[in-house]
């Protein structure tokens, strides 16, 4: 697969973008932007006629457009499909900083075997 320059820009995602951008980014209609924003699925950062949202949504939405392609899905069930990955993320994230101090600890500890010695088939 090969990344775009203007995919890169993206990836910050402190980065604000306006609904318009943010529509022509994901291949969307600004109205479908509207009905999602309705559906409580994306949260604009400014709720006013020029909305912006934080760029982190990009990666995402346009999963579930990909998705609503190929499995010929309306929007009401792309809002569902939405929250669903969203919860993915969070759940990886907080996964992953569980893991975080386990794995910075486990190289450093050596436990030592309880029990008999393993058995070792004697050579002749």
């Amino acid at each position: 697969m090969q990344v775009k320059a203007s995919d890169r820009m993206w990836l910050d995602t402190q980065r604000n973008v306006g609904q318009q951008e943010l529509a022509r980014m994901c291949a969307m209609s600004e109205a479908e932007i509207d009905e999602l924003v309705d559906y409580g699925v994306l949260v604009p950062m400014a709720n006013e006629p020029g909305r912006l949202f934080n760029a982190a949504v990009v990666p995402l939405l346009r999963e579930a457009v990909r998705l609503r392609a190929d499995f010929d899905l309306d929007l009401f069930t792309v809002s569902l499909l939405l929250r669903y990955l969203q919860r993915i993320v969070r759940l990886e994230q907080q996964l992953r900083a569980l893991q975080a101090p386990q794995a910075q600890y486990s190289h450093h500890v050596h436990l030592e075997r309880d029990g008999p010695a393993p058995w070792r088939e004697p050579h002749a």
